[in-house]
């Protein structure tokens, strides 16, 4: 063999056993899509981990067309359910057989047998207590399962969670160990901080494409129209008649919008609510807007109520989601007491509907951005999952 076939030969193997080197990663979320934060935020840490050495896979039972996230290793487990808690069920089957495949193993859905759980939701135990009947339905002994899977005490899985009222119910309803679980600081993305476009001429532009005069227009974001509390902003809307309202993350056609356009009609607004549909371009749309409404029933962090602070539109939105504290810290807006009183609605966006003050909360907001540490949540997320996917490569190397 010739010295530069043997180095040739030699530089191959090397790179094989670098790739060999790579700790495997996958990211397991049932359903991939545009638009949702969940999503958003797997998307953003798979790239991070990718961009830190490690070969990453997404595995879903649900992709949507459209070439969304192109640029990563995505592979559809093949599931089948009639129903929303069987598919889970039946995806986490089908993680628990990949598994051996990689180093470490990460959901973004509850599931057993998890290296690590990047968990957004609520627990579904602490919701039990309070659903009485409801408990014994399919539907919630699946759901409980599967949190169990990973909540329980003495199951290995390390647990990331986004609010610190959310760890504390976790801990409440399931006596998981401390040790277990890390909060994660906000997971603003940097790239969707742009309060220039309030100021560059974008506000104004978007604003005549949308139809809108000097009227007050609030922004709602409610892709889950019923959680986010669109009803309320709608029945809000009909007591402030010099206000619009856009809706972002639903078209009209859409079946979750029927309630919402029902309810619209009975209170007599609906010609005054802009049906936005999906759209990436959700800065701009802030930018044009006045106020963001988010009167929401839960929300474990309302992304979108620290993403319009940070882009300077004032928001008023319930104390229960997990970022409202932003709002106060920034001085951004108002934050409404629980439980939610139409009337407190109803005062926050009489106050709301004075301009200096929406001019001195945007300002505020827009200061508020400029703080570091409400964009290190998804790289806190990738760190902990690297860290996790070494010390299980070292141990399959060590086999």
């Amino acid at each position: 063999m010739s010295l530069d076939v043997a180095n040739r030969a030699g530089g191959g193997q090397a790179l094989v056993a670098a790739e060999r080197a790579r700790p495997r990663v996958a990211l397991a979320v049932v359903k991939l899509f545009p638009g949702g934060g969940l999503q958003r935020d797997c998307l953003a840490i798979a790239r991070a981990v990718r961009e830190r050495g490690a070969a990453v896979t997404i595995l879903t039972a649900e992709r949507a067309a459209g070439g969304f996230a192109d640029d990563l290793a995505v592979e559809i487990l093949p599931v089948t359910g009639r129903t929303n808690h069987g598919v889970q069920a039946a995806f986490a089957a089908a993680v628990a057989a990949a598994s051996p495949n990689f180093d470490a193993m990460v959901g973004f859905n509850k599931m057993p047998g998890l290296d690590l759980l990047y968990c957004a939701d609520p627990s579904i135990a602490a919701r039990i207590h309070r659903l009485s009947w409801r408990a014994l339905l399919p539907r919630y002994r699946t759901f409980r399962r599967l949190e169990a899977g990973a909540f329980a005490p003495g199951m290995p899985t390390r647990l990331l969670l986004l609010a610190r009222p959310q760890a504390a119910a976790y801990r409440a309803a399931w006596g998981t160990e401390p040790d277990r679980i890390t909060v994660l600081p906000p997971t603003a993305a940097r790239d969707r901080r742009q309060p220039r476009l309030r100021h560059d001429g974008t506000r104004e532009r978007l604003r005549a494409a949308l139809g809108l005069g000097d009227e007050i227009a609030w922004l709602a974001v409610a892709v889950q129209p019923a959680t986010k509390g669109l009803d309320r902003t709608v029945a809000a809307l009909a007591g402030r008649p010099g206000a619009r309202l856009l809706v972002a993350g639903l078209a009209a056609g859409d079946k979750a919008a029927r309630s919402t356009l029902k309810l619209a009609k009975q209170h007599g607004v609906a010609e005054r609510i802009r049906w936005l549909g999906h759209r990436e371009d959700v800065p701009a749309v802030m930018a044009a807007a006045d106020l963001l409404v988010h009167p929401a029933r839960l929300d474990i962090t309302g992304t979108v109520i620290l993403e319009a602070v940070i882009n300077g539109l004032p928001v008023i939105t319930s104390g229960i989601c997990g970022y409202a504290e932003h709002v106060a810290l920034a001085e951004a807006g108002l934050v409404l007491p629980e439980p939610f009183a139409e009337a407190d609605l109803a005062a926050a966006l009489a106050t709301a509907a004075d301009p200096a003050r929406r001019a001195a909360w945007s300002a505020n907001g827009a200061a508020y951005g400029e703080t570091p540490e409400l964009y290190t949540g998804r790289e806190a997320a990738a760190e902990a999952i690297l860290a996790v996917a070494a010390e299980r490569a070292a141990l399959r190397r060590g086999r």
